[in-house]
């Protein structure tokens, strides 16, 4: 009963704040963010540029771009934030070499998934060392081999190269600094996955959060821990942070960890009053009404019916993230890969 008390709580507080913000209006004395189409590049501070890739949650015709790319131009290097697919990683390189001639150094890896990760290869050969946090370093290692392999079936570019894994490991911080440029590398837990890592920049208040926080209806949960992930947004929240480079759809304020916040702790209130009322998951999402969601993604929270699912077995005890190990599986209950999302 405490346990529910205080998840109202939580859901009261987040509303009061994510209603004022479900537009994604300026703030009060901000300008507008730029309006930017896919594939469009901006310097959005000095020295860091934010390249918008192509997704959609309701639209097929639109190509799956793989993730959003961030680049921050020191005073001898480059470092890269998420590797993205092969193929995709070349249009990246293209795009950073019209910002800077300065070498790319280093890329980091948000965590294991092929849109943020099997694109490694790729940076390598551009003399750059990947970094990741260290859960995702094991990840890279113990789960991607089979994973990859999977991918090569529906991707030429991943069928023409080979995995690279991370190069340089870090357990909750890694910070990379010079004279013109501070990136802190922080690792807070198990959110989309065990090893989800931000790059904050502190001087220009920007934070790179790759899929631990995306702008729309694009959560993917097979790997996620929903009770911990509202943890690390709290975590992320308590930054100071003016910009949002989310890992997809379009740059934010800070108040989209609110909104992002907001479905998860909705989602496991209703999937919970749902188990209550002995509903299957199919019909806790038949019955899901989250009007503020699809105002800001478009689409019906309960279309997202894997993300139902994976909430549900959750909250009934088939996934116990508590043995949810490195070493471990981490497929042993996975549902399907969103539709136009694969190898995500």
């Amino acid at each position: 009963m405490i346990k529910r008390i205080a998840s109202c709580v939580i859901v009261v507080g987040i509303l009061a704040i994510a209603v004022l913000s479900s537009r994604g209006t300026a703030e009060p004395g901000k300008p507008e963010l730029p309006k930017m189409k896919f594939d469009d590049v901006r310097e959005i501070a000095p020295g860091v540029f934010f390249r918008y890739s192509s997704i959609s949650a309701t639209d097929k015709s639109i190509p799956f771009g793989g993730c959003n790319n961030t680049w921050i131009v020191f005073k001898d290097y480059v470092l890269v934030i998420d590797a993205n697919f092969p193929k995709e990683a070349g249009d990246v390189i293209a795009a950073i070499k019209k910002t800077t001639n300065k070498p790319i150094r280093y890329v980091m890896d948000t965590h294991h998934h092929g849109d943020h990760a099997y694109g490694n290869c790729i940076w390598a050969k551009e003399g750059a060392r990947i970094i990741a946090s260290k859960p995702t370093f094991r990840l890279l290692e113990s789960n991607s081999p089979k994973q990859w392999e999977d991918a090569a079936k529906d991707r030429k570019d991943i069928r023409d190269n080979e995995l690279k894994k991370a190069d340089i490991s870090f357990d909750d911080k890694y910070v990379l600094e010079d004279e013109t440029q501070r990136v802190e590398l922080l690792h807070f837990g198990h959110a989309h996955t065990p090893g989800d890592a931000v790059a904050y920049l502190p001087k220009p208040k920007i934070l790179c959060t790759g899929d631990a926080c995306v702008n729309g209806s694009f959560n993917y949960m097979g790997h996620a821990n929903s009770a911990s992930w509202i943890k690390r947004l709290d975590d992320m929240k308590k930054l100071d942070v003016d910009m949002i480079c989310p890992g997809h759809g379009s740059l934010a304020r800070k108040d989209l960890l609110d909104r992002q916040q907001r479905y998860f702790v909705e989602l496991r209130e209703n999937v919970q009053k749902g188990i209550d009322a002995k509903k299957t998951a199919e019909e806790i999402a038949a019955g899901l009404d989250m009007a503020w969601y699809k105002e800001w993604t478009g689409k019906a929270a309960g279309q997202n019916v894997d993300n139902v699912k994976h909430v549900f077995a959750e909250l009934t005890g088939k996934i116990q993230h508590d043995r949810l190990g490195i070493a471990a599986p981490l497929n042993y209950w996975t549902p399907p890969v969103p539709t136009g999302l694969a190898g995500k």
